[in-house]
């Protein structure tokens, strides 16, 4: 297939901008639907152009444009993709927060890439609230669907999102964004210290939704249907920037249901759908029905697709998977190419514009098909993976080491070029589809007035989870008796729900090396003992 392989060098790179890609679309087709929230009204191209243009114009109204990072605090709802795109068009740069986070984890989130601007869904105010005084730099706040109260704390500038559009036309905003100038900083697991923003550029965001087109052979007559997060990557520049360039349809749902997936796939006329590995067994366990073979799906991007029922899935619905391997700073650099059968337990090859190789960890010295080592990633053009970890150069030099983006995680390539990925060399638990550090569970574990010391694990979930993690917390009580149950309770309050542990195991001490750092392999390897308290069973 030539246009899987070297597509990329017969494009004008200077093109890969979101706001154009809109404008053009917009122009082309102005009344060909886009997108759809829930069971609402399809958007047009052209009506998402003028959104758009309205929301970057009231941006600039307020001072936001190039070099400005606007932060976004939202639920999937029908204005988030025109708040995305608007910011974009007024030249800034997009945030968007997991709307778990609470407490220092939003706060930090905020400050670290210093935005002076927040959207946020007044669902949020109240977490909003709580944090105010360490804001130092945020001076305006705009509260969409202000249902749930008056507005935020009166120590700062806010107005609802009515206002904010009052009086703005939807004119082009005029603003030359560049195909590197940065779009997004999307923040992932810190594993040995805080969550790392990560600066993707116009160009590294296009990239990734059309090589998705290429893999799942979109064209204008597909509906992507989608119920993940729009604070995500996967949501944003694999569902909604995907079905843009394709001149497709998209349509999002707030969450993932199992009795109304099916009925909401059948109604949108959905083609393609979008998935995580936890969604992949919801809807495998959801019970056999004529809905199985009722819909006009045919291609599943699955991130993984489930190994232990990879055929059985396939051939149950009749759906096809189409998968691959990425991360937030690189996009997604291998998949299953669309003119080779796929091989179930690999992630593909390289994809065009990028160079993936195994390496021995710590030397960099390349090692041999069959074994495994450090993946690392290197472009083949420019600008198609993270720029830099936001405020963070010595984190963004370290990861950089020797020209080469180096991923922190354990696999092999075979003879082909298939790679197989095996396990994590960085320390982060993957959690209901979210990346956790350790780090933080850790801090937040230690604030609590009776933990001296704390150790944060993954351990296996069970069967039917595929790769994902419980989170065990190991701790040593400063004195006398420390109830887990009360220490959960008292982390539910402080910590996004995917964060806080299920397993509490209280030890008079931690495993530790020589020179005083927790081997937390070997707690990992005990895993849930007898002794360890399951808030899943005592809640």
């Amino acid at each position: 297939m030539a246009e899987w392989s070297d597509w990329y060098r017969r494009e004008d790179p200077t093109g890969w901008v979101l706001p154009r890609i809109l404008r053009e679309r917009a122009e082309a087709h102005p009344e060909r639907p886009y997108y759809r929230f829930g069971g609402g009204e399809w958007i047009s191209y052209g009506e998402m152009s003028s959104r758009t243009n309205r929301v970057a114009n009231a941006m600039r109204r307020r001072g936001q444009g190039p070099g400005d990072v606007v932060s976004t605090l939202l639920f999937n709802m029908e204005p988030h993709l025109e708040i995305w795109f608007g910011i974009q068009a007024a030249g800034a740069t997009q945030c968007p927060i997991n709307t778990a986070y609470r407490g220092d984890f939003l706060s930090w989130a905020i400050n670290l890439p210093r935005a002076r601007m927040l959207v946020v869904g007044s669902e949020h105010l109240h977490d909003l609230d709580q944090i105010v005084d360490e804001l130092p730099l945020l001076e305006h706040v705009v509260v969409v669907h202000g249902t749930h109260r008056d507005g935020p704390d009166p120590r700062r500038s806010w107005e609802t999102y009515e206002e904010f559009l009052d009086g703005v036309d939807d004119r082009d905003p005029g603003v030359d964004v560049s195909w590197t100038d940065d779009a997004r900083v999307m923040f992932t697991s810190g594993t040995t210290g805080r969550s790392k923003g990560v600066i993707k550029q116009q160009a590294s965001d296009y990239f990734s939704g059309r090589t998705y087109c290429l893999v799942t052979e979109l064209t204008e007559d597909d509906t992507v249907y989608s119920c993940l997060p729009l604070f995500h990557s996967n949501a944003q520049v694999l569902a909604t920037y995907p079905a843009m360039i394709a001149g497709a349809r998209v349509q999002f749902q707030p969450r993932y249901s199992s009795t109304n997936f099916w009925p909401t796939v059948n109604e949108c006329g959905a083609t393609v759908l979008n998935t995580v590995s936890a969604i992949n067994y919801f809807i495998w366990n959801t019970p056999p029905s004529a809905l199985d073979h009722s819909h006009s799906v045919t291609r599943i991007m699955a991130m993984p697709a489930p190994k232990d029922i990879y055929h059985e899935f396939q051939e149950r619905f009749g759906i096809r998977f189409v998968e691959g391997y990425g991360l937030t700073e690189t996009g997604m650099v291998t998949y299953h190419p669309p003119d080779r059968p796929a091989r179930a337990g690999s992630c593909g090859i390289a994809t065009p514009g990028f160079e993936v190789s195994v390496v021995e960890p710590g030397t960099d010295r390349p090692l041999p098909p069959g074994t495994q080592g450090e993946i690392v990633v290197d472009m083949k053009i420019p600008n198609i993976v993270m720029r830099a970890y936001i405020g963070m150069p010595e984190k963004t030099a370290e990861d950089f080491r020797n020209l080469k983006l180096h991923t922190g995680d354990l696999g092999e390539l075979d003879e082909e070029g298939y790679l197989y990925f095996r396990d994590r060399l960085k320390d982060y638990i993957r959690r209901r589809g979210e990346n956790v550090s350790s780090v933080e569970v850790e801090t937040s574990v230690t604030s609590h007035p009776n933990v001296l010391e704390a150790a944060a694990v993954g351990v296996k979930a069970g069967e039917g989870a595929g790769a994902e993690d419980e989170i065990l917390v190991c701790v040593v009580p400063r004195e006398g008796h420390l109830d887990a149950g009360e220490l959960c309770e008292y982390l539910t309050e402080r910590m996004p729900a995917f964060a806080v542990p299920r397993y509490v195991r209280v030890m008079d001490h931690l495993p530790k090396t020589p020179t005083e750092r927790v081997r937390k392999v070997e707690l990992r390897e005990e895993g849930v003992t007898a002794d360890t308290y399951d808030r899943m069973v005592h809640r």
